[in-house]
C-alpha cells in the first residue's frame, strides 16, 4: 500500500496538549475527563499527563470512588481486595 508508506514516512502527528476525553471503566462506567499534557523541560522526550473531572459531575464521583479503594484505613493499610468489590 504505497499511500500508507508515504503517509507513515511523513509522520505528521499532531500533539494534543489538552482537551476532554471519554473513557469507559469496567466498574464505574463512562467517564469524561479533562486532560493536560505538560512537557518536561529537562527531558523533552517525556511529559506528564494529568486527568481531572469537573467537580460535581458523575465522573468526579466515579474518580472519588476509585481513589477510595487505595486510601489507607485507620490501620494505615489499604482495604483488602475483596472489600473493594461493589
Amino acid at each position: 500500500m504505497p499511500e500508507f508508506s508515504t503517509w507513515w514516512d511523513s509522520h505528521r502527528v499532531q500533539q494534543c496538549a489538552h482537551g476532554d476525553q471519554r473513557l469507559h471503566h469496567p466498574v464505574v462506567g463512562d467517564l469524561t475527563l479533562h486532560h493536560e499534557s505538560l512537557a518536561l523541560p529537562a527531558d523533552p522526550d517525556q511529559e506528564i499527563c494529568l486527568y481531572s473531572a469537573e467537580p460535581g459531575t458523575a465522573s468526579a464521583e466515579a474518580l472519588r470512588l476509585l481513589a477510595s479503594w487505595t486510601a489507607p484505613t485507620e490501620t494505615g493499610r489499604p482495604l483488602p481486595t475483596d472489600a473493594r468489590q461493589l
